[in-house]
């Protein structure tokens, strides 16, 4: 019997190579660009922890920026 060739995930892919699903795009907000600079590894757990939810790393980062404005202070 042939062996299968074991599952990858490649964390290095680009997210516009995935497949496109008609009807699946928001409605348009107005939105804000932001960038911050991220140790390598902590953001490839971030893309791979959105790729194994099935959602973009964008809806993660905006996800934990709601749940920090929601918390309490922070210490000063």
């Amino acid at each position: 019997m042939k062996q299968r060739k074991p599952m990858t995930f490649d964390m290095d892919r680009s997210p516009s190579a995935a497949p496109k699903i008609a009807g699946t795009r928001k409605p348009a907000q107005d939105r804000q660009q932001v960038g911050a600079r991220i140790p390598t590894t902590l953001y490839r757990q971030l893309k791979a922890k959105a790729g194994l939810e099935g959602v973009k790393v964008q809806d993660l980062v905006e996800q934990a920026i709601r749940q920090f404005m929601a918390g309490t202070k922070t210490k000063s």
